[in-house]
């Protein structure tokens, strides 16, 4: 195992009941510390807490960046990343100048049957409460008032909300990008029954449906920005609703498509679930920025 210069633990403050979060940050910590040469504690925020995460992350990026005089090397675990914080430390680094590459590991987990949630109902496995939106910041693109909306959603299995999700925006079209390949023969089978019902709900023609990779970061990449090249009449909302390696395949389009604004479902809380790994993890790795611009100065970044 590797020794970073700095390394950090993301701790939210909603532990659930189980008492499995304090033995699990216990554990990650002990980790992080025999293996870094200077571990920084951040604070222990809400799940909710948007600007405080924001300041958070980006100040230890900045201080890092700092302490080795040159931009750094980030590795960040996503597996347990809510997807709006991936991609916000995702559009960060990259837009204020701050690596020089940036690594995701992610390591899927054994959900509860996922039959369980029926197509289309109103029951969740991952989340409870109505969903809101809320833009990646350093993601939010340029938006035309005088042009329509075009949808382009990433989906998985919480076809009930991401429906009203979708609907809430009025848009004139549609595109939506299902998880196939899944990274199981169960959740491939259950996410397309979701994505077909979902996409009749919408009416969505079938040469709108997109099928990547559950796990392909490049594959979902180039599918949006083929798409987002082959009509440039909308206003473009990536929304984030599948997989996180598709969720990130949207932020590395948002990244060279500055016309592409990526938004986030925050739901009232998340559930706790006992989720034993799958035994399979992806690492992605970016190491060529140069396409990339960076459009915000350092100075400013962290402002509210």
């Amino acid at each position: 195992m590797d020794t970073f210069d700095s390394a950090a633990v993301v701790r939210f403050v909603e532990a659930g009941k189980s008492g499995r979060r304090a033995e699990h940050d216990a554990v990650l910590i002990e980790h992080a510390r025999s293996h870094t040469n200077n571990y920084i504690d951040l604070p222990s925020l809400t799940v909710h807490d948007f600007f405080g995460w924001r300041d958070a992350f980006g100040k230890f990026i900045v201080a890092v960046k700092a302490r080795l005089e040159r931009p750094i090397d980030l590795v960040v675990d996503m597996t347990c990343l809510p997807k709006y914080y991936l991609l916000l430390i995702l559009g960060f680094s990259v837009k204020a100048g701050a690596v020089r590459s940036i690594t995701f590991f992610y390591a899927e987990g054994q959900y509860a049957p996922v039959g369980a949630n029926s197509t289309l109902a109103a029951d969740h496995a991952f989340t409870q409460g109505e969903w809101t939106s809320f833009p990646v910041p350093y993601l939010e693109g340029e938006l035309n008032p005088d042009r329509k909306i075009r949808i382009i959603a990433s989906v998985g299995f919480e076809t009930f909300q991401a429906r009203k999700f979708i609907r809430s925006y009025e848009a004139e079209r549609h595109i939506l990008v299902t998880p196939k390949p899944g990274f199981t023969v169960e959740y491939e089978e259950r996410s397309e029954a979701e994505s077909q019902a979902l996409a009749s709900n919408l009416d969505v023609p079938i040469e709108d449906v997109i099928q990547c990779s559950a796990g392909g970061v490049v594959a979902t990449s180039a599918a949006v920005i083929s798409v987002l090249d082959s009509d440039k009449r909308f206003n473009e909302v990536g929304l984030c609703l599948g997989t996180k390696p598709q969720a990130l395949g949207f932020g590395i389009a948002a990244q060279l498509r500055s016309h592409f604004t990526l938004v986030c479902r925050v739901p009232g809380s998340y559930v706790e679930t006992d989720t034993p790994p799958l035994g399979r993890s992806w690492t992605y790795t970016i190491n060529d920025l140069s396409a990339a611009p960076t459009r915000y100065e350092q100075a400013g970044v962290l402002t509210a």
